[in-house]
């Protein structure tokens, strides 16, 4: 059995799974869920806090027993959120057209270069829902790969067998005017089904986050290079931008 897709639409889902979970380490997961609690406790938030994007639940699932009935996951992809429903409160809707009402929210925060995987334009749209759920004075907290770290390897290649025994082969091919990786992830399954699909992810500077939160509504308030606290500086491999809403 083959299955070919295009888009995120396409690569979420058992191809994500089982291709992007192997190399996402507890310790790194741990790390990163630590972060934020201590941002979600530190006075910054209050309230239900929105997972956008949150997938299997990686980061939720942590947060949940850290932070009893505040988090609550949104995702498009039902084999994720079947595995994510175990350990917290989640729906299944669409990021463009959120299910939840105005000010729903004390804090929301998307991970792991999710909006990256949404068409320029769409990203406006995205942070405006996000706005409307978010009440006055709450806070949104974006994690990406910064623009830099992306020109380290213009090209790279993977081929490999990964823990489950399916062998993994992506090619990767940064594009500098548009910000974007390319990417085309094959996988090949020991049962003999093959998967397979074209993606990208854009990479956004804190200039740019500047610009697209503050259009929604938020005031960028902080930035890290690591969920250690430290600054961001050209040799980070991480970008996590911290707004809160006005009003």
């Amino acid at each position: 059995m083959t299955t070919s897709t295009e888009g995120p639409r396409g690569f979420f889902g058992e191809l994500y799974l089982r291709s992007t979970r192997p190399f996402l380490s507890d310790t790194v997961s741990d790390a990163e869920a630590s972060f934020l609690e201590a941002r979600l406790r530190e006075g910054e938030a209050s309230g239900l806090v929105l997972d956008f994007g949150c997938g299997h639940g990686r980061h939720a699932s942590r947060l949940a027993w850290r932070l009893p009935g505040r988090v609550v996951g949104i995702d498009f992809d039902p084999l994720s959120l079947a595995e994510a429903r175990s350990s917290a409160p989640v729906t299944r809707g669409d990021f463009f057209r959120l299910p939840f009402r105005d000010d729903a929210f004390g804090a929301a925060y998307c991970w792991y270069n999710t909006l990256g995987t949404f068409a320029d334009d769409a990203v406006p749209v995205a942070l405006a829902e996000l706005a409307r759920c978010v009440r006055p004075g709450g806070w949104f907290m974006v994690h990406g790969t910064p623009p830099h770290a992306a020109t380290w390897q213009p090209e790279a290649s993977y081929d490999a067998v990964l823990p489950d025994g399916s062998r993994l082969v992506e090619q990767v091919r940064y594009e500098p005017h548009t910000h974007r990786d390319t990417l085309t992830r094959q996988l090949h399954l020991p049962d003999g089904r093959f998967m397979a699909a074209s993606f990208f992810i854009r990479y956004y500077g804190v200039p740019e986050w500047e610009a697209l939160l503050d259009a929604a509504g938020f005031s960028v308030r902080w930035v890290h290079g690591a969920v250690d606290g430290s600054a961001l500086n050209e040799a980070s491999v991480d970008q996590i931008v911290g707004a809160q809403k006005r009003g």
